[in-house]
C-alpha cells in the first residue's frame, strides 16, 4: 500500500466514525423528543379523564341529593 493511500484511509476513518456518533446521537435526541411528547399527550389525557371523572362524581351527588329530598318530600 502507497503512503498517500494509506494517509487517505487512516483521514477518512474519523471523519466517518464523527458522523457516525453524531447521526446516533442525533437519533437519540429524536427519540428522546418522541417520548417527551407522548408523555406529554398521555399527561394531558389524564388530566381531561380526571376532569370528566369530578364532573361525574358531582353530577352524582347532585342527583342523589335530589333523590333524597323527593323522597322527603
Amino acid at each position: 500500500m502507497r503512503y498517500h493511500e494509506f494517509m487517505s484511509i487512516t483521514e477518512d476513518q474519523p471523519a466517518n466514525t464523527l458522523s457516525g456518533n453524531l447521526s446516533k446521537q442525533a437519533d437519540a435526541k429524536a427519540d428522546q423528543a418522541k417520548r417527551l411528547k407522548q408523555q406529554a399527550a398521555l399527561a394531558k389525557k389524564r388530566e381531561q379523564i380526571n376532569g370528566q371523572r369530578t364532573k361525574m362524581i358531582k353530577t352524582q351527588s347532585d342527583l342523589a341529593a335530589l333523590m333524597s329530598q323527593s323522597d322527603k318530600g
